[in-house]
């Protein structure tokens, strides 16, 4: 790969059962950020907590989102441990390519607009949070992306904005929600960890620059 004509940075997010590639990257000068992959078993997952708070509103997706959404994105995570294992996050033009690979094509399971959500100010269009899931087996969806705008953060709009998308794949059936968080983002693990998700594998993402 790094003899590609002009690639100069590899991402990778491996996760290994029963081996380890951790020593086989950092001898290839990979940097890396350890992961966890979660899963809620939603017929244990806590009921839903306070309403939203006043001044704002809640919605489904819609596609018409795309581009507020992406820059939503790339805000949020700005100076953020995940835009240095992911650097679709640092543009808005990155972002947007995210997102249609998570929405559009099969990057992640099949997207579930009805249990994926947004945030707005009652009195605007601008996207302050959103959270997108998709099918990634029968039975099991997947939390593909949660943030929240800068400003908006540390006021419980990431856990309302998981408890809707708990109690919508609920009442459709679904037994299952996983998702993966950097451990060095421990705000979001402990959130995850209070609505009742637990660790079932420890991984590394890895980053090769030239």
């Amino acid at each position: 790969m790094r003899a590609l004509p002009h690639v100069d940075r590899i991402e990778a997010q491996l996760i290994p059962f029963g081996t380890s590639f951790d020593h086989a990257l950092v001898e290839q000068k990979f940097r890396l950020y350890p992961r966890q992959f979660m899963l809620l078993p939603l017929a244990k997952a806590k009921p839903a907590g306070a309403p939203i708070s006043q001044g704002l509103r809640l919605e489904r997706w819609d596609d018409r989102h795309f581009e507020p959404c992406a820059r939503l994105i790339q805000l949020a995570y700005a100076n953020h441990i995940d835009s240095d294992i992911n650097d679709q996050y640092r543009t808005e033009e990155g972002a947007l390519k995210f997102l249609k690979n998570i929405i559009i094509l099969p990057g992640c399971g099949q997207f579930l607009p009805e249990a994926s959500f947004l945030v707005k100010p009652v009195a605007s269009e601008r996207l302050i949070g959103v959270v997108l899931n998709s099918a990634v087996s029968a039975g099991v969806a997947h939390t593909t992306q949660i943030c929240v705008m800068p400003g908006y953060q540390g006021h419980g709009l990431g856990r309302h904005l998981m408890e809707v998308s708990i109690e919508a794949l609920r009442r459709r059936r679904y037994g299952a929600l996983t998702l993966t968080v950097t451990s060095l983002n421990t705000r979001a693990v402990e959130l995850y960890r209070r609505l009742g998700f637990r660790t079932l594998k420890t991984f590394s993402a890895a980053v090769w620059q030239a």
